[in-house]
């Protein structure tokens, strides 16, 4: 009897020391998703709240001041307000030329850090190091550049490419070509990291087998790499295109715009407009910009689960 009861107070203790155990290891996880999750709810939900609430108001950082007007502010965005769905015409334009450079970019170059030569390693560093560099030092860097009497103009006298120097920001064309190559720069690296993971899960005995075939290299490509690589693939794609559709940084820190606002973006257009500290207004129309602000979202949105459809198709072809 005296057995069983020791035996008893044994199975007790080690169960309190069990739960003990499960509860600070639940207690650790909480504080471990606490801060993000505190994070997100200050800066995401919190600021999703206020512009919906403020966007049915005419508001221009004054409460006291602020108007109630119903969906007067989304009406005044559908029909006398031309220049914001213009500027989605710049940032699809610009999603346009940026995008099929990018992805080729990071493909080519992470097709061929993935053949394990010396210094992999150090070209992956490199190829890296962009995406970790802030776009303002990044505006910085280019608009040295393409200055009127930056490196690319000298270099271009030099080949006889040019027989003047050119100004990049004083022209339409050119001042968004210079975006789009910043741009491309300061993201095409992350890019081929996630690829290079993507290609390094592809068995070597799949190669082997279509090169014994006489396939290809781009038949390799086609048939064996990207059906291989095709669900990181599409993600990548997702995370561009959306990236892209809403730059606003590396349009400011570059160009701000100019000239006359015609390389603008949908998400700089609304910044340079409507956010203190952006705009010249000394109270600008914060309601207003709230409203163009949801409707930015609701379209980034829909052409996100547009994609997402669009996806499921190409599931079927790889």
């Amino acid at each position: 009897m005296e057995n069983l009861r020791q035996i008893n107070i044994k199975y007790n203790t080690k169960n309190k020391s069990i739960n003990k155990r499960k509860s600070n290891i639940a207690l650790q996880c909480y504080v471990m998703i606490a801060l993000p999750l505190l994070g997100f709810i200050v800066f995401s939900v919190y600021p999703i709240l206020w512009s919906f609430r403020w966007s049915v108001f005419s508001y221009n950082g004054a409460a006291s001041t602020a108007r109630f007007i119903g969906l007067e502010n989304f009406v005044t965005l559908f029909t006398t307000d031309p220049t914001y769905w213009r500027m989605w015409g710049n940032t699809l334009l610009f999603a346009f030329c940026k995008m099929p450079l990018e992805i080729i970019l990071a493909m080519s170059i992470a097709l061929l850090l993935n053949q394990r030569f010396k210094l992999t390693g150090f070209f992956r560093s490199v190829f890296y190091l962009p995406s970790v560099v802030s776009v303002a030092i990044i505006g910085l860097i280019f608009s040295n550049m393409f200055n009127h009497y930056g490196i690319i103009n000298a270099f271009l006298l030099k080949l006889g490419v040019i027989t003047e120097n050119i100004d990049w920001f004083s022209y339409t064309h050119t001042a968004f070509a210079t975006i789009v190559i910043a741009s491309v720069w300061n993201t095409f690296g992350i890019n081929v990291m996630y690829l290079l993971a993507a290609l390094s899960n592809v068995p070597n005995e799949i190669y082997e087998s279509v090169t014994i075939d006489g396939a290809s290299r781009a038949r390799k490509f086609f048939s064996v790499t990207l059906p291989m690589i095709a669900p990181v693939f599409r993600t990548i794609l997702l995370l561009s295109l959306i990236g892209t559709l809403g730059a606003n940084d590396i349009v400011l820190t570059l160009t701000s715009g100019s000239p006359g606002g015609t390389t603008n973006t949908v998400m700089s257009y609304v910044t340079k407009r409507f956010v203190p500290g952006f705009t010249e207004d000394a109270k600008p129309a914060l309601g207003y910009g709230c409203s163009m602000s949801i409707m930015t979202t609701i379209i980034l949105s829909t052409i996100a689960i547009a994609y997402n459809k669009f996806s499921k198709k190409m599931n079927q072809l790889y």
